[in-house]
C-alpha cells in the first residue's frame, strides 16, 4: 500500500502548486500495459495500477520471473476505484525468487472505495515461491479482504508448479464470488495447514459456481473448498474434483459455511447443487459435498470412483436444517472408511427433516463402516426421515446397511433400500428409528449376501406398520422381517421366493410387546428358511389376523 499513498501524496501536492481551480480531468481506465520482473528486489510489482476515481485496471499483465523478489503487494492490474478486470499475472520464479510475505498476490485486485468488482482475472504459476496467499480475483478494503466490497466472478488460478500457502480463485468480504476456478496439478504445491484452497470465498456474501481441480501430483496440506461463506444466503453449484495428487488427510467440501461459534452470524447458508467427485489420488480424511450450519442443504453429491477416504463422507451435512435429494455414489473401486467407526450418508441432519436422499454401491466399492441415505442423529426431533434410497449391486458395507435411520425421535416413512448384489457384514433395513414409529418402508432383496438380518421396517422403542420385505435371491446369514418393533406390529409383509436363502427366522411381523395383527409371511418357489417360520410374532402381547403362506415347487 506504500507505493499507492505516495502516488497520491504526489498528486495532492501537484494539484496544490498549480494553484486555483483545476479543469474537470475525466478518468482513464489503465489498460494493456506489460510488465516484466526478472530481477531485484520490489517493494510492490503491477501490470497495471490506478488511484483516480472512477477508472479501472482492464487487460494488463505482470510477469515475475528468474531470481526476483516482491515483499508487498503483486497483482496483474490494480484498481483503488474501479474494476479488475481480464488482468493476467504469471509466477516463473527461480529457487532464489520470492514473493511474500504479502497477503495479496492476484491477477486483478478491485478494492472497495469504489466498490469495483475483480472479473475474469487470471493468476498462472509456474515455478517458485509464494509465502502468502494467491488469489485469481480480490476484493480488498482498508483493512484487508474482509471489507472487500465487490463481487469476485470468474477469476482463475492455474498452479503447474512452484510452492504457495494458500490459494483463492476469488475471495471478497461483502460481495460475490462466483464461477471462479482453481486448477493445482503437475508439481505444485500449497502449504497452508487450514483452508488451504478455495474456489470462492466470502464472508458476506453468496458463493456459486467455483470450481477446484486437484490433479496429477499436487501436494495439498490443507482443506479444500469449492464454495465457502460465513454469513451469506446462498452456497450453489460448486465442485471440487479430485483426480490426482495427495491431500495430507485434510476435508474436502464441495460448499461449505461455517458454524456461528464466536460470529454475531448464524451460518444459515443454505447449500445447494454442490458436488464433489474423487477418482484419484490420496489422502482425503473425510468429504461433505455441501455442509451447513442451520440451512437447507438439498441436491448436493459426492461420487467416489477410485483411491480413498479415510474418514466420514456425507452427500450432505446440516446441524440444524433439512438434508433433501442428495445422493453419495461409492463405485468402481472407490473406498470410503478405513475403520467400522466411518460411515457413508448420502444425507444427514442433526435436528430436521431427512428425504429424497440416495445411495448408490456400486462395483468393487468399499464402505468400512455403516452406510445410510438419509440419517437423522444427534438431538430430538419430530422431523420425519422419509423416500429415502439405497441402491446396491456390488461391493461391500462392512456395518450395516440403512435406507432411513433416526436415533433421535424422527418417523422413517416410505424408505426404500434395493440389493441386488455385493455384501453386508451386517443388518439391512429400510426404515429405522430409535424411538418412533416405522412405517411403510420396504426392503427388496435380489442377490449378494447379507450377513446379519433383514428388516423392511424397525423400530426399538414404537411401532412398525405396513412395511414390506421381498427376498428373490441372495443369502442372508440371520432373520429377515417385514416389520419388528417394540409396541406393536402390524399389516407387515414378507415374501421369500426364488432362490433365496435365509439362515435365521422368518416372520411378516415381530414385536416384543403390544399386537401383532394383519401381518403376513409367504415362502415359495425354491426359497429356503432355515430357522422358524410366522406370519406374525409377539414376546408378550396379542397375535390376530396373521397370515403364513408356503407355496413351494414340485
Amino acid at each position: 500500500m506504500g507505493r499507492r499513498d505516495a502516488l497520491l501524496r504526489l498528486s495532492i501536492m501537484a494539484a496544490l502548486l498549480l494553484g486555483g481551480a483545476m479543469a474537470p480531468v475525466f478518468a482513464a481506465d489503465v489498460k494493456n500495459l506489460s510488465v516484466t520482473v526478472s530481477f531485484g528486489t520490489q517493494a510492490n510489482a503491477y501490470g497495471g495500477y490506478t488511484i483516480e476515481e472512477g477508472a479501472s485496471a482492464l487487460q494488463n499483465a505482470l510477469t515475475l520471473s528468474g531470481p526476483a523478489k516482491v515483499l508487498g503487494a503483486s497483482a496483474g492490474g490494480w484498481s483503488r476505484w474501479g474494476n479488475a478486470e481480464w488482468n493476467t499475472l504469471t509466477i516463473r520464479l527461480d529457487e532464489d525468487g520470492l514473493l511474500g510475505p504479502s497477503d495479496i498476490v492476484g491477477g486483478g485486485v478491485a478494492e472497495s472505495e469504489g466498490g469495483g468488482a475483480a472479473v475474469h482475472n487470471t493468476v498462472y504459476i509456474e515455478s517458485g515461491t509464494v509465502e502468502g496467499t494467491v488469489e485469481g480475483g480480490v476484493a480488498v478494503g482498508i483493512n484487508g479482504v474482509g471489507d472487500g466490497t465487490g463481487d469476485v466472478l470468474s477469476n482463475q488460478v492455474t498452479m503447474s508448479g512452484g510452492t504457495v500457502y494458500s490459494v483463492f480463485g476469488g475471495e471478497t468480504g461483502e460481495g460475490n464470488a462466483n464461477d471462479n476456478v482453481v486448477t493445482i496439478k503437475g508439481s505444485a504445491a500449497v502449504t497452508g495447514k487450514s483452508n488451504a484452497v478455495y474456489g470462492g470465498y466470502t464472508i458476506d456474501g453468496n458463493a456459486s459456481g467455483n470450481i477446484v481441480n486437484i490433479e496429477d501430483d499436487a501436494d495439498i496440506h490443507g482443506e479444500i473448498m469449492g464454495g465457502y461463506t460465513r454469513a451469506g444466503s446462498l452456497i450453489s453449484g460448486n465442485k471440487v474434483n479430485v483426480t490426482g495428487g495427495n491431500v495430507n488427510e485434510n476435508t474436502v467440501y464441495g460448499a461449505y459455511t461455517e458454524t456461528s461459534l464466536g460470529f454475531a452470524s448464524a451460518a444459515s447458508a443454505d447449500v445447494t447443487n454442490n458436488k464433489v467427485a474423487i477418482s484419484g489420488g490420496s489422502g482425503v480424511a473425510e468429504v461433505y459435498g455441501g455442509r451447513s450450519y442451520s440451512g437447507l442443504a438439498q441436491g448436493n453429491k459426492v461420487t467416489i470412483s477410485a483411491a480413498s477416504v479415510s474418514g466420514n463422507v456425507y452427500g450432505a451435512y446440516t446441524a440444524y436444517g433439512d438434508v433433501l435429494d442428495n445422493q453419495a455414489v461409492i463405485k468402481g473401486t472407490g473406498q470410503a472408511g478405513s475403520s467400522d467407526t466411518n460411515s457413508v450418508y448420502a444425507g444427514f441432519t442433526n435436528i430436521g427433516a431427512a428425504a429424497g436422499n440416495i445411495l448408490y454401491i456400486q462395483d468393487s466399492a468399499e464402505i468400512a463402516g455403516s452406510a445410510f441415505a438419509g440419517y437423522q442423529g444427534g438431538f430430538i426431533s419430530s422431523e420425519t426421515v422419509e423416500r429415502n434410497q439405497v441402491f446396491m449391486s456390488g461391493g461391500s458395507v462392512g456395518g450395516d446397511l440403512t435406507g432411513g435411520g433416526s436415533n433421535n425421535g424422527g418417523e422413517t416413512l416410505n424408505n426404500y433400500v434395493e440389493i441386488t448384489g455385493g455384501t453386508v457384514s451386517g443388518n439391512v433395513y429400510s426404515g429405522f428409528t430409535d424411538s418412533a414409529d416405522a412405517l411403510e418402508n420396504t426392503l427388496t432383496v435380489a442377490g449378494g449376501r447379507v450377513e446379519g438380518s433383514l428388516f423392511g421396517g424397525y423400530s426399538n422403542t414404537g411401532t412398525a406398520n405396513e412395511n414390506k420385505l421381498t427376498f428373490s435371491a441372495g443369502t442372508a446369514g440371520s432373520d429377515a422381517y417385514g416389520g419388528y418393533a417394540q409396541e406393536g406390529a402390524d399389516g407387515n409383509e414378507a415374501v421369500l421366493s426364488g432362490t433365496s436363502v435365509l439362515e435365521g427366522n422368518a416372520a411378516g411381523g415381530s414385536s416384543a410387546r403390544g399386537e401383532a395383527s394383519g401381518n403376513s409371511l409367504t415362502i415359495k418357489e425354491n426359497s429356503e428358511v432355515k430357522g422358524d417360520a410366522a406370519g406374525g410374532d409377539v414376546y408378550m402381547g396379542t397375535i390376530s389376523k396373521n397370515i403364513i403362506t408356503i407355496q413351494y415347487n414340485a
